[in-house]
């Protein structure tokens, strides 16, 4: 019992003198993006600290767009596409004047024309019987579609998000 009785005026001592107490001191102003003030736009007024400056409604939508931008080809890049590209286009043409439609015509003659052990992408388009594709060549992409009304090969460099096509989606 004495034990316990030493144990209780221990700790009733602890307590009192503010042992383990947690003490918080005023912080200052925070920098933290919810404290930021966005700036103001109207010219000559004066400017809060902090702040920040807003990107226009146009800005961000590039900004959101920026993924599938294409980088620029090499000129070796482009010279090694171009043949490829014609020979396609060649092959749409002819598909056309036949009145073949669909993804079994238009990836035969994608895979007839590209290069062996290339990395070939055909997907369905959506509307229609499109057909929307990829050859992946040496350090770029030959891209397009092709639909009962018209067609397009084009020859660029890899979008930012990596590869030649847009995740399906996006």
């Amino acid at each position: 019992m004495k034990i316990l009785i030493a144990l209780v005026a221990v700790l009733l001592l602890a307590i009192v003198n503010g042992c383990g107490v947690v003490r918080t001191q005023k912080a200052g102003p925070s920098a933290s993006p919810s404290s930021l003030l966005p700036c103001p736009e109207a010219a000559g007024l004066p400017m809060p600290s902090p702040c920040v400056t807003m990107p226009s409604w146009e800005q961000k939508h590039a900004d959101n767009e920026r993924y599938r931008q294409r980088a620029t080809l090499s000129p070796e890049a482009a010279a090694q596409a171009k043949p490829v590209a014609e020979a396609l286009r060649g092959k749409f043409a002819d598909l056309r004047e036949r009145a073949l439609h669909g993804e079994a015509h238009v990836a035969k003659a994608i895979r007839a024309v590209a290069p062996p052990g290339t990395n070939v992408i055909i997907r369905a388009g959506g509307a229609r019987s499109a057909v929307v594709f990829a050859i992946e060549l040496s350090g770029g992409c030959l891209t397009g579609f092709y639909d009962e009304r018209e067609s397009k090969v084009e020859v660029g460099g890899y979008i930012n998000d990596g590869g030649c096509l847009t995740a399906p989606g996006h």
